[in-house]
């Protein structure tokens, strides 16, 4: 019987783990649906639901940002000043994307230690 538990909190924390991983291979979605399908498990529940929240707003910014360097292009005369936008806004989404994927790993690492 402690066996059995041994194996279903593997799985678990292994599940977990696969949400925060899947930054790389199914980001937003896999956690998404092991949200959804993991609602009787507290544990992978509560960690997917992070991973979704931490793989979703790197998104969200990327597509603030799409907007706002279109807007911006479409309206300015002054190239120079667009120019320096546009590379400021890369720069800070490189950061934004570059700290969720390091907290994601880490956090999958967290977990599968624990």
């Amino acid at each position: 019987m402690n066996n059995n538990n041994s194996e279903t909190s593997t799985s678990l924390k292994l599940m977990a783990a696969l949400s925060y991983i899947s930054y790389f291979f199914l980001p937003v979605i896999f956690p998404l649906i092991v949200w959804i399908v993991a609602s009787d498990r507290p544990f992978v529940k509560k960690h997917a639901k992070r991973a979704f929240w931490s793989q979703l707003f790197p998104v969200i910014w990327v597509l603030v940002l799409a907007i706002v360097i279109g807007l911006y292009g479409a309206f300015n005369t002054y190239s120079i000043s667009w120019g320096w936008m546009s590379i400021t806004l890369i720069a800070v989404t490189c950061v934004i994307v570059l700290t969720s994927l390091i907290y994601n790993v880490a956090c999958a690492i967290r977990v599968l230690i624990d």
